[in-house]
């Protein structure tokens, strides 16, 4: 299993051929599952590699950077995530001006035949490529040139489609449990500890304050129950996100409190969260007393909450 950067590094690569599975695959979600799990079954079939192609950044971040989405997860949790899934080789292409200027049927040809030597192309029932979006399955179709194998859209339980938009949309709304059934994990979200107001550890909870490494999704002002890891250890965390209301021109971002941590500098250090539940939003309490009163109710909540998550797969 491996990845690397650009078709343009890998000429000669798959000399045999392979299966290929193209997208952006923001989250890796149940959807993306379903395209990957086929390429990997025809690539074993066929004693050829499975192949995953994305794109970085979101090509909307090129073509109309006031509409880029925030991304669902970290670049490096897609390249994982896929991996684990079966792929064999994922392959990052750089999303430039240039690169948007292909046609369709450049796109065939300087990527799928020449570059990766495809075999058998996967994609979703309504994928759409090349510039302006002109080429569709129709156009993989006629190139003639590999076994195009177009899916139908995954859907829940109650028949409605899988989709990175609809995902952020249920982020953004808080409804963590939703998006968690729609991503198969619960929402990641990786960060880098910076200096904050120092106002944690005065009250005794040392918090690392967070900023993105990527221009990642945040979910909506609370108090939530993570899983936070720090290097190779995993702990439990109650997470504040936004600016607390109790403290006049408190900065609104990111705090983790890793619960069992001892207390130590983290600043510079990275630290993934996994979002597993809204315990209550953000509010302004009548005293100092009753909001750490609070904050140990949080802690306990969070605590009990992320032991029953331990089962789930590793960050």
């Amino acid at each position: 299993m491996s990845w690397g950067i650009g078709i343009e590094r890998l000429h000669g690569a798959f000399v045999d051929g392979c299966a290929v599975t193209l997208g952006i695959f923001d989250g890796v979600h149940r959807g993306h599952a379903a395209l990957v799990e086929a390429t990997v079954r025809w690539a074993r079939a066929h004693s050829v590699p499975a192949v995953a192609l994305t794109f970085e950044p979101h090509p909307a971040a090129v073509l109309a950077p006031d509409q880029h989405p925030s991304m669902l997860c970290p670049l490096s949790h897609r390249v994982q995530k896929l991996l684990q899934l079966g792929i064999d080789w994922v392959i990052v292409q750089p999303f430039t001006q240039a690169f948007a200027q292909l046609s369709a049927i450049a796109f065939v040809e300087q990527v799928l035949v020449r570059g990766l030597h495809a075999r058998a192309v996967v994609v979703g029932e309504d994928f759409r490529f090349g510039h302006q979006r002109s080429g569709s399955v129709a156009t993989l179709q006629e190139a003639g040139a590999f076994t195009v194998i177009a899916l139908p859209r995954v859907r829940d339980s109650d028949g409605v489609p899988i989709s990175s938009t609809r995902i952020r949309e249920l982020i953004t709304a808080g409804q963590l449990e939703q998006a968690h059934a729609l991503l198969g994990e619960p929402y990641l979200w990786r960060g880098v500890a910076v200096r904050g107001d120092g106002r944690g550890r005065r009250l005794g909870y040392p918090t690392a304050n967070l900023t993105p490494v990527e221009p990642l999704l945040t979910p909506p002002e609370g108090v939530y129950a993570c899983q936070a890891q720090l290097n190779a250890g995993i702990y439990p965390a109650a997470v504040s996100v936004g600016a607390p209301p109790m403290f006049e021109n408190a900065r609104g971002r990111i705090e983790a409190y890793l619960i069992g941590l001892p207390d130590h500098n983290l600043y510079g250090h990275f630290l993934t969260l996994r979002f597993l539940k809204r315990l209550r939003p953000q509010r302004k309490f009548e005293s100092v007393e009753t909001l750490l009163n609070q904050m140990r109710s949080d802690i306990e909540q969070a605590a009990q909450i992320a032991s029953r998550s331990l089962g789930d797969a590793p960050l």
